[in-house]
């Protein structure tokens, strides 16, 4: 039988009272009142965004889901884990912070941030799976410790994995520092000399200082490197380049692997909310990414397979073409759809539920 997927559609320049009253109607009609029981502790994992970032989800429309599950007597909070890179979200002091300046403080949503992973991202639980590549994975430790899990995501590009969603968000956003840097791993950056200009711009925002200058060129020293991405991010002369067919898939496969880890920790209890708005090129780790294709809806359900394929599918139905024709062409985003399927989070085969 097809997974039910609750779908309404948003339109280009609605604001966020206008997103929060659909998101308001589509949480009645998919039961969401009672999917938690009162007094338990649920977790709601969004994203801050990255200073100067104005694209992550807007507080109001978080503060919608905190609202309805403290209405069920929920003991709910916002969640989030710390970075593997420098900048203002790579430990809990500093991460919170930036949530309160973007609109996350306790008097704005009414609920308190526990970030899950502890205050330098390294506190954490190994948790059984069936995966592929690992039987076991590292995720923030809060996480095996609370009843359910809500996830918001922001669906949107990604430097790695072409398009980032709920998958995205808690198979990299709630693993450990250990866990990300196991997935980060596979990704291994070189630089093409001939069009590095010696600008020094990633070797300001390597977080390992594994990128050093030699003969005017910036040079990766690899047995150090993370993968994390930030120097592709950054250089503005395409001087840096990945093996997309095999680095991209590979992390796209632990990513999902890693989100197995995290749904099993809540003995399957959590509900995913995709919010395909404001469609950047990057996500919202960076601190600014041009918004590339329109808006085309929300999108929730209880099976992270399906409310994903439904979000690529969605996307195109509106847009023509699929995410990664606006974001990385070279990159086949599928990839972690497919991995979840295989090691049995879900199911591909959904059906629509049109508001």
């Amino acid at each position: 039988m097809p997974e039910k997927v609750y779908f309404v559609p948003v339109e280009n320049n609605e604001d966020p009272s206008s997103i929060s009253k659909k998101l308001k109607n589509l949480l009645k009609e998919t039961g969401f009142d009672g999917y938690f029981k009162k007094s338990e502790y649920v977790a709601v994992k969004t994203h801050f965004g990255e200073e100067k970032n104005r694209t992550y989800l807007h507080p109001v429309i978080v503060k919608t889901v905190t609202d309805r599950l403290k209405q069920r007597g929920v003991r709910c909070f916002l969640t989030e884990t710390s970075t593997l890179y420098r900048g203002s979200r790579s430990n809990a002091v500093d991460h919170i912070e930036l949530a309160y300046r973007h609109g996350f403080g306790y008097e704005k949503i009414g609920v308190p941030i526990i970030m899950a992973d502890g205050l330098f991202g390294d506190t954490e639980t190994s948790i059984p799976i069936n995966g592929i590549h690992y039987k076991e994975v590292n995720i923030a430790s809060e996480v095996a410790k609370i009843h359910g899990l809500v996830v918001l995501s922001h669906f949107k590009g990604h430097i790695e994995t072409g398009f980032g969603g709920a998958l995205k968000n808690i198979g990299m956003g709630l693993s450990s520092r250990m866990g990300k840097l196991v997935q980060h791993s596979v990704m291994k950056p070189e630089i093409i000399r001939s069009r590095c200009t010696g600008c020094g711009i990633c070797i300001k925002w390597c977080p390992q200082d594994t990128i050093v200058m030699i003969d005017g060129k910036a040079y990766i020293e690899s047995e150090n490197c993370i993968g994390c991405g930030e120097c592709l991010a950054v250089c503005q002369f395409g001087a840096v380049k990945f093996d997309w067919g095999r680095e991209s898939n590979e992390l796209q496969e632990l990513i999902a692997e890693h989100a197995a880890g995290v749904i099993k920790a809540v003995n399957g209890r959590v509900f995913f909310i995709n919010f395909i708005i404001n469609v950047t090129r990057d996500c919202d780790c960076l601190n600014k990414s041009e918004i590339v294709a329109g808006n085309v809806g929300i999108v929730a359900g209880e099976d992270i397979v399906a409310v994903e394929k439904a979000s690529y599918d969605l996307f195109i139905e509106k847009h023509g073409k699929p995410i990664e024709k606006f974001t990385y062409p070279g990159i086949d985003p599928l990839v972690q759809i497919r991995h979840a399927s295989k090691i049995g989070l879900g199911s591909e085969d959904y059906e629509i539920v049109r508001m």
